[in-house]
């Protein structure tokens, strides 16, 4: 290569540059055009000829011919890198502790040094969901857990009694010094009538009790082997060293939380214990991997208390998210709330939740260091309520604190109070920086800031148009991160768009950006004082945002002032940057990680492409608001070419992913509820089959199943239809069906020869099917009011629905009537293994004795849940209607599958 002189640099720089680069009038040390110049006058580089003295050159050419993309490649690549690295730390989970090393005699003092072990929790997360399999409430499984967690925890308890006497004799040993006193170890085991409403250790129990809570049933279709078995072996795992260590815990398993969390409700009602609880730490899971995290919590002392774990990670974005609704979820930790006025905290593994309530919940699919990372942090959560917390004291309900972890390294939180007297200060920073000249916000650029944050949300809905106008709706779906690819280009196009037309060409590109930049510091600070007018936590994220443009733009002013300059410099994009995007980053994982698989069970009428579209935007926007600024540095025909690529970038990502990918995958399905229903009244078997998401599903899912039972299916819309599926009462409202009439089939495979030329409804043949009886029947003429007592036996039938329309005026059930006028009535019973039956006495108002109840009774097979299939129809020889549907299940689907049959009686 040759050198070039310093007269030809000279000659070339005395050319014109473009008109970008004319009206940017500064370019840091990206600003000086003749950077190249004062480099080689300063003889910075030695002026031989050598590969990097030339390979400089080539860059300061590059450089001095490619401002734009220069400092557009520059600037991007610092972003992603801030990306990069939050990744790496959100993610980070803890190395697993074998079994070997969870108890370790240390010979100096002859103590065991317990450690929590992820191998412990995993064999028996193994046991559960895999030798036992479907704990549904009522099984043969539910119960046989209940024993084998009953003998672990006797096993736990000599251990803590072997321990116990060895310590004694060591303290009897004079030349040893020791005082330890192991805590007392006692178990209940409850079973109570836990009726209630659902909308959508020693007896002389230490007052100072903290309750930790998890369930250890499953729901239909799932092993559960993170949703319940994990939080179950991290109390197993907490039991085994609590109780070899002077630390007093008293500890809560239940039995029903799937099914409408009956057992919690039974618990916090009932037990002799209940009064004595100060506080609640409940542990879930709806995921398999990352970090858990803080979902809810309710009180300033139990938040302080999260603060001491090793590996927090929470935000009261997360609790503001969940009071207002919109996570269709639920977990035992209201039921401590609403029915225990109980202050605690509600824990729960969240990422990949593609596999919750599936049959891909397993261990093997649960990612290692997931165990260690909830013990370790559940661990010393209780530790330190039980040891240094006086929860006898006043533990108030209050939603009104602040908290937040920094990238999973410790813990914030404050009072609403201290947040107001922040963002106060935050204020005044505005202030000063608007009366020094650092902020010089106008109202052009104010008006652009804001509709720049609408376009951004708005604009990926033209994405949408697209992805559905190609029939690819949800192609987004198989990876959280796919919606900023598929909806991310047309948002920033948006938002840059508006600057676009705001960019005002009568004064200097830097001009535009220091107003642009300002613009941006008053609109979060507006933003932020009216959040903390309303009382809201989360303001805090507006807070910072204001806080760091406002310290960029003091930081602008002093290097600007030094380099008499004007406009903004180039380094003080990434000092208003920095924390935002890094901090960004780290909450786009969890709002990515939560929102996107959830969409996959939210309803086949919720706007899923809507919603994840404009959650992108706001991504984009708030990813890193200084980029509106900076899109004007080159003038009005440079900003105008990157929204023009960026619209093809868009419209070229859509179409190729739309040819190559599809929403799910083995590891990402589609959920597909199916029930075989025997409906006893009007004689018909039929198979109804569902989805729970707007993606793809008749073609080619139905017209598979078409062709498996040689039958055409009907659509069944679940509006005004409900019946339809009541054994999956209260998520039955988000079903609609395709509904298949199994009889044609049943009599063309059948062995019995008699019934397959039979006209008899095959519903004849089912033995001892689920009944309801009334007893006790009067009728009182002068107050209008009928009394009954309704009897059900359900023998080898769980989940029994039964559901009336009545004015009821009073009930044997432990609750208030909820209705004083006539009211639609949903009544479900889940009961322990082998319940056969149930009773209520009912007292509503009729027109005489003969104005009967019709009541409608739906009941759930026993069968099925991953052993057997589907009990067969008495004398109908070995069909396996439900057996063939399995079999033939495609690998990108997850299959919730049960039999039900349906009766109606008047009573």
């Amino acid at each position: 290569m040759a050198s070039i002189s310093n007269a030809a640099l000279k000659q070339r720089h005395m050319k014109p540059a473009n008109d970008d680069v004319n009206n940017t009038q500064h370019f840091g040390s990206l600003d000086n055009p003749f950077f190249e110049d004062e480099m080689m006058n300063k003889k910075l580089y030695p002026e031989s000829q050598n590969d990097s003295f030339d390979l400089q050159l080539l860059y300061l050419r590059f450089q001095r011919r490619h401002p734009y993309t220069t400092a557009w490649l520059l600037y991007l690549g610092f972003l992603f890198s801030l990306i990069f690295f939050a990744c790496q730390i959100h993610y980070a989970l803890p190395s697993p502790v074998p079994s070997e090393l969870g108890a370790v005699l240390d010979p100096a003092t002859g103590l065991y040094q317990h450690r929590f072990s992820e191998e412990n929790v995993r064999k028996i997360v193994r046991h559960l969901s895999e030798d036992i399999g479907y704990r549904i409430v009522g099984t043969e499984q539910d119960q046989e857990t209940q024993e084998y967690l009953i003998n672990e925890l006797k096993q736990l308890k000599e251990q803590a009694q072997q321990e116990s006497t060895r310590l004694r004799a060591m303290q009897s040993d004079k030349d040893v010094a020791i005082e330890i006193a192991l805590p007392q170890f006692d178990m209940w085991v409850q079973v109570e009538d836990g009726s209630h409403q659902f909308d959508f250790m020693s007896k002389e129990c230490d007052k100072n009790a903290i309750l930790l809570n998890a369930h250890y049933d499953t729901t239909l279709g799932s092993p559960g082997a993170v949703d319940d078995a994990l939080p179950v072996g991290v109390m197993m795992e907490i039991i085994r060293i609590v109780s070899q260590r002077p630390t007093l815990k008293k500890n809560m398993f239940n039995g029903g939380e799937e099914s409408l969390q009956d057992a919690s409700h039974s618990f916090i009602t009932m037990h002799e214990l209940r009064h004595s609880i100060r506080a609640v730490i409940n542990l879930e899971g709806c995921g398999t991997s990352g970090p858990e995290i803080l979902f809810q919590a309710n009180s300033k002392p139990m938040i302080e208390a999260y603060s001491r774990v090793p590996y927090p990670h929470g935000n009261v974005m997360g609790n503001d998210l969940f009071s207002t609704g919109v996570v269709l979820s639920d977990t035992d930790f209201r039921q401590f709330v609403d029915y225990g006025n109980l202050t605690g905290l509600d824990l729960a593994v969240y990422k990949n939740s593609y596999l919750y309530h599936t049959h891909l919940d397993l261990d093997e699919l649960m990612e290692r260091g997931l165990p260690q990372h909830i013990g370790e942090n559940t661990l010393a959560l209780a530790t330190y309520l039980a040891d240094e917390v006086d929860l006898t004291s006043s533990m108030e309900r209050t939603k009104a604190v602040v908290y937040f972890d920094v990238f999973g390294q410790f813990f914030v939180s404050y009072s609403m109070e201290t947040a107001i007297m922040s963002h106060i200060f935050i204020g005044v920073l505005v202030v000063i920086t608007l009366v020094t000249g650092a902020s010089r916000p106008t109202v052009r650029s104010l008006v652009s800031v804001v509709l720049s944050f609408i376009s951004a949300l708005l604009t990926p809905l033209f994405s949408v148009i697209m992805i559905q106008a190609l029939g690819k709706s949800m192609i987004w779906f198989s990876n959280e991160w796919l919606p900023v690819v598929i909806f991310g280009p047309l948002s920033a196009a948006g938002m840059l768009y508006v600057q676009w037309l705001f960019h005002n060409t009568r004064i200097a590109s830097g001009t535009n950006e220091l107003n642009t930049l300002s613009s941006i510091q008053v609109s979060y600070t507006i933003a932020m004082a009216a959040a903390s007018v309303l009382g809201i936590a989360s303001s805090y994220f507006l807070a910072i945002y204001s806080l760091f443009t406002s310290v960029a733009l003091i930081f602008n002013h002093k290097r600007t002032a030094s380099q008499k300059k004007s406009g903004v410099d180039y380094t003080a994009y990434y000092v208003a940057s920095a924390i935002q995007t890094f901090y960004c980053s780290h909450l786009a994982f969890s709002l990515y990680d939560l929102i996107v698989p959830l969409t996959g069970r939210i309803g086949v009428d919720a706007p899923v492409d809507h919603i994840i579209a404009i959650m992108t935007g706001f991504t984009i926007v708030s990813f890193s608001p200084p980029l509106l600024a900076f899109s004007h540095r080159f003038g009005c025909s440079s900003l105008k070419r990157a929204i023009s690529r960026l619209v093809v970038l868009q419209i070229v990502i859509i179409l190729v992913c739309s040819a190559i990918l599809t929403p799910y995958d083995t590891l990402h399905p589609k959920r597909v509820f199916a029930q075989h229903m025997r409906n006893l009244t009007s004689g018909e078997s039929l198979m109804y089959v569902a989805h729970a998401d707007a993606g793809p599903f008749y073609s080619p899912y139905i017209t598979q199943i078409e062709s498996l039972y040689d039958t055409k299916a009907t659509f069944r819309s679940g509006n005004g239809n409900n019946g339809d599926w009541k054994s999956v009462y209260p998520f039955n409202q988000f079903l609609d069906s395709y509904v298949f009439d199994t009889t044609p089939y049943i009599r063309k495979h059948t062995t019995n020869a008699t019934l397959s030329k039979s006209s008899a409804p095959l519903t004849d043949l089912i033995q001892r099917p689920p009944v309801l009886y009334s007893e006790n029947v009067s009728y009182n003429p002068e107050t209008g009011l009928r009394k009954l007592t309704i009897l059900c036996t359900h023998p080898n039938y769980i989940w029994t629905v039964t559901s009336f329309d009545a004015e009821v005026v009073s009930w044997s059930m432990k609750l208030e009537v909820p209705s004083k006028e006539k009211f639609h009535y949903v009544v479900r019973h889940a009961g322990g293994y082998k319940s056969d039956g149930w009773r209520l006495d009912l007292e509503y108002r009729a027109a005489g004795i003969d104005d009967k109840l019709r009541v409608e009774l739906t009941a759930m097979e026993t069968e099925g849940f991953g052993r057997d299939i589907e009990r067969e129809l008495e004398g109908s020889g070995d069909i396996g209607v439900m057996r063939r549907l399995v079999k033939a299940r495609p690998d990108d689907v997850s299959l919730t599958y049960f039999s039900s049959v349906l009766s109606n009686f008047d009573l």
